[in-house]
């Protein structure tokens, strides 16, 4: 029958128990559906209930069923640490509130700035621990490349000094991205390259403007 599926939708209660799908089915056939499946029906329909202020947390919070904001790459991070003489920032945190449409300023492409930072100022510390003498803080993403054994944090002391030089030392940039999804590096990645690319564009526009 032609627009079913809309007549449906308007016999649909505003506050459905079931998916609309189960609308469609007989009695026997949901109940039977119901032994052999695990999928639950879930729904905010309790909205009129919310303050202003949940309702807003509910829409700009996170977009797993409506939790609240968790800290992105640049919120709630932990404490900077003072090493030889340079100031180290806590390691980035990974965003969870990117909206994957291509923004001007991507959450990620922020994040990806605040990797290169830390990790400027680890190689720095770790360079300046080595003349220095002492030893990397604990549980503080010692860069364990860039030190001598006697530097290495206590908990890593007894990690061996014998590495295989053959072997190339991991890049710092894949350390600070472990754990992020490949597909979300490849976005951020495309992010950057389009921004550059954009720049340089601008740039040739300028100086043909200026030539002519």
């Amino acid at each position: 029958k032609q627009y079913a599926f809309y007549d449906l939708v308007l016999r649909t209660p505003s506050h459905p128990s079931h998916p609309i799908e189960a609308s469609m089915m007989s009695a026997s056939d949901y109940q039977e559906l119901k032994k052999t499946s695990k999928t639950t029906f879930e729904g905010n329909y309790n909205l009129h209930e919310l303050t202003r202020e949940e309702k807003i947390a509910r829409v700009f919070g996170n977009r797993i069923k409506g939790e609240a904001p968790r800290s992105s790459s640049r919120l709630l991070r932990g404490e900077p640490k003072v090493i030889a003489g340079v100031t180290v920032p806590e390691r980035p945190i990974e965003p969870d509130n990117c909206c994957m449409s291509g923004c001007i300023n991507c959450v990620w492409e922020l994040f990806n700035d605040d990797v290169k930072d830390w990790n400027q100022k680890r190689k720095l510390a770790a360079e300046k621990l080595v003349l220095a003498g002492g030893r990397w803080p604990d549980n503080f993403h010692a860069p364990l490349k860039y030190l001598k054994s006697e530097n290495y944090p206590l908990s890593q002391s007894s990690i061996s000094t014998d590495m295989d030089e053959s072997k190339e030392p991991q890049d710092a940039e894949d350390e600070s991205w472990q754990g992020v999804p490949v597909a979300i590096r490849v976005f951020a990645e495309t992010e950057r390259l389009l921004k550059v690319r954009k720049a340089e564009r601008e740039a040739r526009k300028s100086e043909q403007t200026a030539s002519a």
